[in-house]
C-alpha cells in the first residue's frame, strides 16, 4: 500500500523531533514552563475570582443614596435603609448616567405590626427588592430549596425561626418560606422578610383593607433608597460629590473605603490576568519563532535533499509546521501536568490564608479545569505553528541548490 504524502509528512516531522534529542527536550522545557505558567495561573485567578467575589459580595455596597433626612443603618458589612416614609424616584440613579456606577440595587422596605404573620401585634419589616439587580440580600443566603425562586417565595431573616417550605401569611396572602439567611448583625436583616419588589406592590391592596391606607413606598414608582456599587476606579468621594450636586434632596451614606478599595483591586488584578495570558501566549509564539529559525538554518542541507527529490514548497513547510505543533503540543501537556502539582502545592497555604481572612475558597470544577487544560495545548500547538510559520516559507523559498550550498 503506497505512503500519503500527509502521512510521509508527520514521520519525517517525528524522525526530525526523535533525532535531535537534546534540541527537542529543551524546546519541550521551554513550552512546558510557559504552559505551566499560563494553565497555573488561569485556574489560580479563576477560583480566586469565584471565591473572592463570594466573600466580597457579603460587603454589601460602596454607598447607599437615600431621601435626604432618612435614618440609615452603617455596619463593618452592610448599609441598609431604615423603614420610613421618604422615598425617592425608583428612575432616579438610572436617569443620573454616572460612569462610576458599576451596580444598583433598589429597596423598598415597610415596617408594619399589621401583617398578621404570628397572630399577634409582631412588628415585621417587609423588603421588597430586585432579584436581578441585586448584590446585597441573596449572598446572604444560608440555606434554600432545591429550586429557583418562584412568584409567592420570599427569603427570611436569620432571627425568624421557620424551616424551608413553610407557608406564611401576610395580609392574608399565602407565602412560601423559599430560603434563610445567615446572621448579619443587622436588624432589619435578622427580622426581615425579603421578597421581589413586584411581590410587595401587589400587597398594596391588602394593605389597605388592613390598615386604611397605603405607605408611600408602595407606589411603583417610588422606593426607599439605593444601594451602589462602584466600578473599578471610582472613589467614594467623587461619586458621593456627583451624586449630590446632581441630585438636590438626596443623602449619599458611604461604607468601609478600606473594604471598597479592597474589592476594587481585586477587581482590576483579576481584569489584568487576560492581558497576562496574551502576553505569555505572545512570548512562546516568539521564542518557537527563533528557536525554529536556528532549527531551519541547521537544517538547510537537509531540506535543499527533500526539494531535490521532488518535495514541493507546501510540503516543506507542512512538515515544519507539524513538526512544531507537535513539539509545542507535547511541551503544553507536560506544562499542564507540572501545573497541577502546582496548584496541589498551593493549596493549602492559600485556602488556609483565605479562610483565615473569612473568605471561602472554591477551587473550579473538574470539567472547567479540564477544558482550561484542553485549551492550554490546542493554544500552545497553534501557537507553535505561527511561530514555525515564518521561517518555514523563508526557507521553502529557496532552491534546492541553494540550500545543499548554504547560500542565501
Amino acid at each position: 500500500m503506497p505512503v500519503r504524502p500527509s502521512h510521509l509528512l508527520v514521520g519525517l516531522a517525528l524522525q526530525n523531533l526523535g533525532r535531535r534529542k537534546t534540541r527537542t527536550a529543551l524546546l519541550l522545557a521551554a513550552v512546558a514552563i510557559s504552559s505551566a505558567i499560563v494553565f497555573t495561573g488561569a485556574v489560580l485567578m479563576r477560583s480566586i475570582g469565584t471565591s473572592t467575589a463570594i466573600g466580597f459580595s457579603r460587603l454589601g455596597a460602596d454607598l447607599m443614596v437615600v431621601q435626604e433626612g432618612t435614618l440609615a443603618n452603617i455596619t463593618a458589612a452592610l448599609l441598609t435603609v431604615e423603614p420610613t416614609d421618604l422615598t425617592l424616584d425608583a428612575g432616579l440613579l438610572d436617569r443620573s448616567n454616572l460612569a462610576g456606577i458599576a451596580r444598583i440595587a433598589p429597596q423598598r422596605i415597610f415596617r408594619t405590626d399589621r401583617s398578621g404573620l404570628t397572630g399577634h401585634d409582631d412588628s415585621v419589616d417587609l423588603i421588597g427588592f430586585d432579584p436581578d439587580r441585586d448584590f446585597t440580600v441573596q449572598p446572604w443566603i444560608s440555606d434554600r430549596l432545591g429550586r429557583p425562586m418562584q412568584p409567592g417565595d420570599v427569603i427570611f431573616g436569620a432571627a425568624r425561626d421557620l424551616p424551608l417550605g413553610s407557608e406564611v401569611v401576610l395580609f392574608g396572602e399565602p407565602f412560601r418560606v423559599w430560603a434563610k439567611l445567615a446572621r448579619t448583625g443587622v436588624g432589619t436583616h435578622e427580622r426581615g422578610i425579603f421578597m421581589p419588589s413586584s411581590s410587595l406592590l401587589a400587597l398594596a391592596p391588602a394593605i389597605r383593607a388592613s390598615t386604611g391606607a397605603v405607605p408611600p413606598v408602595l407606589d411603583p414608582g417610588k422606593v426607599s433608597g439605593f444601594l451602589v456599587e462602584l466600578a473599578p476606579g471610582a472613589t467614594e468621594l467623587q461619586i458621593r460629590f456627583a451624586l449630590l450636586s446632581r441630585l438636590p434632596g438626596i443623602k449619599v451614606v458611604v461604607g468601609d473605603a478600606m473594604l471598597t478599595g479592597i474589592r476594587q483591586g481585586l477587581t482590576s488584578l483579576f481584569g489584568g490576568t487576560l492581558a497576562l495570558v496574551a502576553i505569555m501566549f505572545a512570548s512562546t509564539a516568539i521564542m518557537v519563532s527563533v528557536l525554529f529559525s536556528a532549527i531551519v538554518a541547521e537544517r538547510r542541507r537537509e531540506l535543499g535533499l527533500l526539494k531535490a527529490i521532488g518535495a514541493r514548497r507546501g510540503q516543506i513547510v507542512g512538515m515544519m509546521l507539524i513538526e512544531a505543533m507537535v513539539a509545542t503540543a507535547a511541551g503544553s501537556a507536560i506544562g499542564v501536568a507540572m501545573g497541577v502539582l502546582l496548584l496541589r502545592a498551593f493549596e493549602r497555604s492559600l485556602v488556609y490564608s483565605l479562610r483565615e481572612i473569612g473568605i471561602p475558597f472554591l477551587w473550579l470544577d473538574t470539567a472547567t479545569t479540564v477544558a482550561i487544560a484542553i485549551g492550554c495545548i490546542a493554544a500552545a500547538a497553534v501557537i507553535g505553528g505561527i511561530g514555525a510559520l515564518a521561517p518555514a516559507w523563508r526557507a521553502s523559498r529557496h532552491d534546492a541548490y541553494e540550500l545543499i550550498r548554504g547560500e542565501g
